[in-house]
């Protein structure tokens, strides 16, 4: 139910401006409305509850497994892995997500980077450009791309100023956050892993 304020005898419904309303002058529709509204986002604040304790405990399972066979061969599990039953018709694929920000230094690798583009011979540098002139576009929260950046670390070029400029860009990483995301997989008629889908709008 709304918040409902009882004072003197009388009634009152809390709308969303803070007013007091009469509870004789809500129309029946606006209470009937607000009773269907309040049940089910109750039940889906508890389904919530309920997947979030699900996947808790899931979680523990598959990284006491993934812990244990690692553990076998004495070292700490790394990494993204799928995991597959006997016959191979349901999975359960791993997968890590690594969020990466940069220090000052990423300004002195870039700084590093025009030396060398400026120092190569003119017209064979116009690929290269492109590629860090998309490595450093930032989005439209001003965050830059840390996989196209990182990817520019793939580029061998014998050049001293691009190699430093590679290694500035490897200590200005600071990882600051890592998820880990699970997707559960079944056969479907065709005998493709199809994903069991668990986003309530999706299904």
């Amino acid at each position: 139910m709304a918040k409902i304020v009882k004072r003197n005898g009388s009634v009152y419904w809390i709308d969303s401006a803070g007013r007091e309303v009469p509870s004789d002058y809500v129309p029946a529709q606006d209470k009937k409305r607000d009773a269907l509204v309040e049940k089910l986002v109750a039940q889906a604040r508890k389904l919530r509850t309920h997947i979030a304790k699900e996947k808790e405990t899931m979680s523990r399972q598959i990284a006491k497994y993934l812990d244990s066979i690692a553990a076998e061969k004495g070292v700490d599990w790394e990494g993204a892995t799928t995991l597959y039953n006997f016959d191979m018709s349901e999975a359960i694929a791993v997968r890590i997500y690594k969020r990466f920000t940069f220090d000052e230094k990423l300004n002195l690798a870039k700084a590093k980077i025009d030396e060398c583009i400026k120092s190569w011979s003119p017209g064979s540098n116009e690929k290269i450009i492109a590629l860090v002139n998309r490595a450093f576009r930032v989005d439209a929260k001003g965050d830059l791309n840390s996989r196209e950046i990182l990817g520019l670390r793939q580029l061998d070029f014998p050049d001293p100023a691009w190699i430093e400029a590679m290694e500035l860009i490897s200590q200005s990483m600071k990882l600051i956050e890592t998820k880990t995301y699970y997707n559960f997989q079944e056969a479907g008629n065709d005998g493709k892993l199809i994903t069991i889908v668990l986003s309530f709008p999706s299904l």
